[in-house]
């Protein structure tokens, strides 16, 4: 079957038509009735991501600590346990006795995680002071043999009648900082 060339221009030129209109239309911008094709323009969003820093819990040294006493041939009786004092600073608590001396009493250590050198040093020297007031005598000659182990900034030893109490300050290598420490042992 033949269709003349006339024929078959004019099935094709609705089409046609309709592509020059659509061309035409969507250069002048004009959209009205016609599907959209093209994806929307994207506007400018912001994203701000959080990230978020895990609650820190403090660190408990206690097992460290302890660790540390067992380590110096101390047997100890009651393991350091951690608590907070009214300054907010971490305090351990252990007793330890003396793994090698038959009958050794046991000894109360408390160390207290200072936040500065100057706290450290006020902490100890009020302590002095109130343990003078109680009635303690220093002992120089044990405090001058602590001293000269160069582990402590300072130190001091004092007696009551049967009760024995030393303290100090210095830097403490488990707690990462500056410890005020008290050791205490005897009965009245």
């Amino acid at each position: 079957m033949f269709i003349p060339k006339a024929k078959r221009m004019t099935k094709k030129a609705p089409a046609i038509v309709a592509l020059i209109l659509i061309a035409s239309l969507s250069a002048a911008g004009c959209t009205v009735g016609l599907p959209s094709t093209s994806s929307p323009t994207p506007t400018s969003t912001t994203t701000s991501t959080t990230t978020s820093t895990p609650i820190q819990t403090p660190a408990d040294y206690s097992s460290a600590l302890t660790r540390q006493l067992e380590s110096y041939n101390l047997v100890m009786e009651q393991p350091f346990t951690k608590s907070t004092n009214a300054r907010g600073n971490d305090v351990y608590k252990g007793v330890a006795r003396n793994a090698t001396v038959l009958g050794s009493k046991n000894v109360t250590f408390v160390i207290e995680k200072t936040k500065s050198k100057a706290e450290a040093k006020n902490v100890y020297n009020a302590t002095v002071a109130a343990k003078l007031k109680e009635g303690y005598k220093a002992n120089r000659t044990n405090a001058a043999a602590y001293k000269a182990t160069k582990a402590y900034e300072e130190v001091w030893v004092g007696n009551y009648s049967r009760l024995w109490f030393m303290c100090n300050y210095g830097q403490n290598l488990i707690l990462h900082g500056w410890a005020f420490t008290q050791e205490s042992y005897g009965s009245s």
